[in-house]
């Protein structure tokens, strides 16, 4: 495969020669960066509560990017690609924080939660620096570790890589540029269209192998695309996930009586006897049926046979302690490497920096935690110390985090959200408010330390400047805030929270954690502690024999994060993935001189059209009335 210029190269560059600085700071830049940063953030809300994940936003980023420098910038066209990286990581800076609208919706389902009796209120206002604060903060500290992930051949952070395809094609000429322009060019359409056919029209519904734990095949090539570029190995881990979910772990579940012991844990005790009555109906009145929606729609799930959102509650703990477990345990065996990550952070005086120095992290770190624990204390009552934990505990979590996209393409926000709320759980047990809060920050952190590395990811393969996209996403995290503060409020005015209007199954799951903990980890499902504990060990053992072995077997070994982030995927998205890897590696195998030219650009163009389709038009199309299938 090509070389790809590194951070310090330009394309053209002789090995070895330094490049001069490239212009990324302009007036059409820093314009372009607001513009589309406030479009995809602000569209973004409606499909995460929506689907509770989000399409990347990375190539729509660029994508509109280069359509408004194309306007405004022709002259500078084949330079242009260091300004749309400016504006695309402007773009997946403020999505990430955007993400958050799901702990607006966990605020809201606790509300209605009648288990809890718990009510947290939260202002526009306060929403808005809560948000900022805490997803800067996960900004700065990933620039600690942006060299460690970068460097690691394993991460693969395909969103990145796509995001840099999709901003050089744009941005170039020549015959071997209009190939593979043309190459994601179709890819693109093709994509758009399965997507249309299958959420416009809704002609194309899900093929399930086994409906009641949600595996299956969601017809889309974000997904394929995803799988084409993380490879085979972690396309069948995520496989044999789905498959360990709806063989052997989810029939336990629901056959042994575990699934029915959560489900009556979510239902208030004065409302039990009326949810089995009136579920017992054939055909309840309208009366009942409002009673059923509001108050059982858990015992409904059971009864209706969709077994995985049930199955979840009681695999998120294996799944997201294997995750913890096997990350960790991977950092810590590269400690070598982390400590030259530090000392490279020290570049002599007078010297180009490409990173922030440790003293501006330092006191970028310390300042924001300061103003986070005061907004926390005021708004929440949480104490100076609680914050200053939840902010230490949230370092590791986003190692685990990126590491998981690293290999994955999937972040796994939720559960580093709910890898906190099990912390706080330990030393302050009834206190499901602060709980959630602590799970917000953590999530938030976690949400932006993953963008943040896409885009690094992406500026290494541009040769844009890591210093100047730091700032760049500090800027743009205020944008994300802005969006969940302004459009949370419309979408749930507009559409409604829960089954019939927005689920928001993230919040959902994040506000019922935080009930069930009230309880301490006795409040956990059965055997769910025992579980747990064997993941750890699992995934310390077996990550430990893929990092230090060099025997050949220890290639079989499945990906940890991609099995680990599969329990918790639905198989609807999981199988799509693994059929990408499956794909790419017999395409590698049948023609590897076009598997090297064009695998890549095909990917990005399967992520692209769909992103741009599902994740940018149809929601905009939506909110304003449209009606669709």
């Amino acid at each position: 495969m090509n070389r790809l210029p590194a951070s310090n190269e330009s394309p053209g560059t002789p090995a070895g020669s330094l490049a001069p600085p490239p212009l990324e700071i302009t007036w059409q830049s820093v314009a372009g960066a607001f513009l589309v940063s406030a479009l995809v953030a602000g569209s973004y809300p409606y499909v995460v509560l929506k689907l509770g994940m989000g399409p990347n936003v990375s190539v729509v980023s660029a994508f509109l990017g280069a359509l408004f420098l194309n306007v405004t910038a022709f002259r500078t066209r084949g330079r242009n690609r260091y300004l749309n990286n400016i504006i695309q990581t402007a773009g997946t800076s403020a999505s990430s924080t955007a993400f958050m609208c799901v702990i607006a919706a966990a605020f809201d389902y606790l509300a209605r939660n009648e288990t809890a009796g718990i009510r947290l209120s939260i202002s526009g206002w306060h929403m808005f620096a809560w948000l900022t604060c805490s997803g800067m903060i996960g900004v700065v500290f990933t620039v600690l570790f942006r060299r460690h992930f970068l460097e690691d051949p394993k991460m693969i952070f395909a969103d990145g890589v796509a995001a840099a395809e999709t901003i050089k094609v744009l941005d170039s000429h020549g015959s071997r540029s209009s190939r593979t322009a043309r190459a994601m060019g179709w890819a693109g359409l093709a994509s758009a269209a399965v997507d249309w056919l299958r959420e416009g029209l809704s002609l194309l519904p899900t093929l399930y192998f086994s409906a009641a734990y949600r595996a299956g095949i969601e017809w889309g090539l974000l997904n394929v695309g995803s799988g084409l570029l993380i490879g085979l190995n972690v396309g069948l881990s995520m496989l044999l996930g789905t498959l360990v979910v709806v063989y052997p772990l989810g029939p336990w579940i629901i056959d042994s009586g575990i699934g029915h012991e959560i489900v009556r844990g979510q239902i208030a005790d004065r409302y039990w006897l009326q949810c089995q009555s009136f579920a017992a109906v054939a055909s309840p009145s309208p009366e009942q049926a409002a009673f059923l929606a509001a108050h059982c729609a858990p015992l409904q799930s059971l009864l209706a046979r969709d077994y995985f959102p049930i199955v979840l509650l009681w695999v998120m703990w294996p799944a997201t302690a294997l995750m913890v477990a096997s990350a960790m345990t991977a950092v810590a065996l590269k400690w070598r490497a982390i400590i030259e990550v530090f000392r490279r952070l020290q570049i002599e005086r007078g010297a180009r920096r490409e990173d922030m120095s440790v003293g501006a992290i330092v006191a970028w770190a310390v300042a924001l935690t300061l103003l986070l624990a005061w907004l926390q204390y005021a708004q929440f009552g949480m104490s100076i110390g609680q914050t200053a934990i939840a902010v230490l505990a949230s370092l590791p979590l986003m190692l685990v985090g990126v590491r998981v996209l690293g290999e994955t393409n999937n972040g796994p926000v939720s559960a580093m959200a709910n890898a906190l709320q099990a912390l706080f759980a330990v030393f302050w047990p009834s206190h499901i408010g602060l709980n959630l809060v602590a799970a917000g920050m953590a999530g938030n952190t976690s949400s932006q330390a993953e963008g943040t590395m896409q885009d690094y990811k992406t500026g290494k393969i541009i040769g844009s400047t890591p210093r100047i996209l730091t700032y760049v996403q500090l800027a743009a995290v205020p944008v994300g805030a802005a969006a969940v503060a302004v459009m949370y409020p419309i979408l749930i005015g507009r559409y409604g929270l829960g089954a019939e209007g927005l689920a928001a199954p993230t919040g959902l799951k994040i506000a019922n954690m935080s009930v069930l903990l009230a309880g301490g980890f006795g409040a956990l499902p059965r055997h769910a502690l025992a579980a747990t504990a064997l993941a750890v060990v699992l995934g310390i053992v077996l990550t430990a024999l893929k990092e230090t072995s060099d025997r050949a077997w220890t290639g079989c070994i499945p990906s940890i994060a991609g099995f680990g982030f599969a329990l918790i995927l639905p198989g609807e998205l999981n199988i799509p993935i693994a059929l990408g890897g499956v794909a790419g590696w017999i395409w590698m195998k049948v023609s590897r001189h076009t598997y090297e030219e064009y695998a890549m650009t095909v990917a990005s163009g399967m992520i692209v059209g769909e992103a741009l389709l599902g994740g940018l038009a149809l929601p905009i199309l939506a909110a304003l009335g449209m009606k669709f299938g």
